[in-house]
């Protein structure tokens, strides 16, 4: 049930929830065409954003999601991971409902926005059947902006029942179509649009148990920036919610993933998994590893019957994956899905000794790739793992008679300015001799370029 993916509690504090001042630059004959508002809107965004005046940065990755904080409550928060994206000028955001279900009510600034200290300098929500837009400008200059953070509370959005409806509604950002006015969901960010991941949620007037849920926690991996081979690690929980996980006999669980950019690589026993049995781990455990996903079928014990209790959680399983390098975008931070599936051959349950089995709820998340740099040291430019006098003369002789080759640019470059020229042995004998600065990272031990630039390391002596 792919509904409660991303369903988490998020709390705003009430002291942060302001109501939203409406800041209209229409005249009050255009407030009834919401096609015309629509349009003006969007000439507003054009007009304010210095749209390609830089180039796009295809690491911007902002993750947009709809949570129900308090059911059965009809509201629902909407919140922003921009983490691995860049400072925020202003967003357009369209969120749809089932309008024979309920229907928009108010719209409540979150924190990052009640925090702004000005209000933002143009910020409408306009309605349609069946959802809103709500677009923001936060300053007309670009002298304020969101900067990147894992949790950005945006809005609380209200909605009222309707008394002879369902009193259930999938919540879900909406894209723009012929049968919805809404405009795509998207934020700018120094002068372009970037289309964010999003996580739908839904509302339900009454108390529901979800009994099992199966979650994938976000996971973050890496990728070599020049080749695209990177890797991921993910490690699924399974949780009780109100259903006590005691007497169980196995489990078994499928996730698909997207077979253009990864494959998985083995399946591993950890933690509560590989305790079982006085640490020997389950005595049956069947793995299927496929071209688009995996399968475990697990049993405890020889019988059957044998069964363990588990107070909280079962946590146990870890997958490895490794990228397809053709598939990934190089330079960019990849997000990508992973979903629980009942396609694969396998159920996402877990099985008692006293009634059977209890199918779950499932919360899918994403597969986060970050790229990163050949491992090098800097200042070590002839690549013999040490920084000193040797590579000073290394890398005059490389500028001014033909020595070399370099193997790792990027060691060379000493003042990390993205170039390789007369400043770089100059800074390092600076640092030998004169008490001149250490080198940028990384200085003490081997890593990653923390800074873009054209350079590369073909080959180094780091591991």
């Amino acid at each position: 049930m792919s509904r409660f993916k991303g369903n988490s509690i998020i709390e705003v504090p009430p002291t942060m929830i302001v109501k939203v001042l409406p800041m209209l630059p229409f005249s009050a004959a255009h407030r009834g065409n919401p096609l015309l508002n629509r349009l003006l809107i969007l000439a507003l965004i054009i007009a304010l954003f210095p749209i390609g005046t830089e180039p796009t940065r295809a690491s911007d990755l902002f993750i947009l999601e709809a949570s129900t904080p308090l059911i059965p409550e009809p509201l629902v928060a909407i919140t922003l991971d921009s983490q691995y994206g860049s400072n925020i000028d202003g967003w357009s955001i369209s969120l749809c409902h089932d309008p024979s279900s309920c229907e928009y009510a108010s719209l409540s600034f979150g924190s990052s926005l009640a925090n702004l200290g000005t209000p933002p300098a143009f910020h409408e929500v306009l309605t349609f059947p069946g959802g809103f837009t709500a677009t923001c400008i936060i300053d007309n200059v670009g002298g304020v902006t969101l900067a990147p953070d894992a949790n950005h509370n945006l809005y609380m959005i209200e909605y009222d029942w309707i008394p002879s409806g369902p009193q259930y509604s999938e919540i879900q950002f909406c894209p723009a179509s012929p049968a919805t006015p809404a405009v795509d969901s998207a934020f700018f960010s120094g002068g372009q649009e970037y289309p964010p991941i999003t996580f739908d949620t839904f509302i339900f007037n009454g108390f529901v148990d979800p009994g099992l849920i199966y979650r994938i926690p976000r996971s973050v991996g890496s990728y070599n920036i020049d080749t695209g081979v990177g890797s991921v690690v993910v490690e699924p929980v399974i949780y009780p919610a109100l259903l006590s996980l005691d007497s169980v006999t196995g489990l078994s669980m499928a996730v698909a993933h997207d077979p253009a950019l990864l494959q998985i690589d083995s399946i591993a026993l950890t933690g509560d998994l590989s305790a079982i049995n006085g640490g020997n781990g389950p005595d049956l455990m069947l793995i299927d590893l496929l071209s688009n996903g995996w399968t475990v079928d697990i049993t405890f014990g020889p019988t059957g019957t044998e069964t363990i209790d588990f107070p909280f959680s079962i946590e146990g399983l870890q997958a490895h994956y490794s990228t397809i390098p053709a598939g990934v975008a190089l330079g960019s931070c990849v997000g990508s899905w992973l979903n629980f599936v009942e396609t694969l051959g396998v159920s996402n349950e877990v099985d008692f000794s006293n009634f059977c089995c209890a199918g779950a709820m499932s919360e899918d998340d994403l597969v986060i790739l970050l790229p990163t740099t050949p491992s090098f040291l800097r200042g070590d430019c002839n690549s013999d793992s040490t920084r000193n006098l040797a590579d000073a003369i290394f890398n005059l002789a490389v500028l001014f008679s033909g020595g070399g080759p370099i193997t790792c640019s990027d060691a060379c470059d000493h003042n990390d300015d993205g170039s390789i020229d007369i400043s770089d042995p100059v800074y390092l004998l600076a640092f030998l001799f004169s008490g001149g600065p250490d080198h940028p990272e990384p200085n003490l031990v081997c890593g990653s370029d923390p800074t873009g630039d054209a350079l590369d390391c073909a080959s180094n002596t780091c591991p």
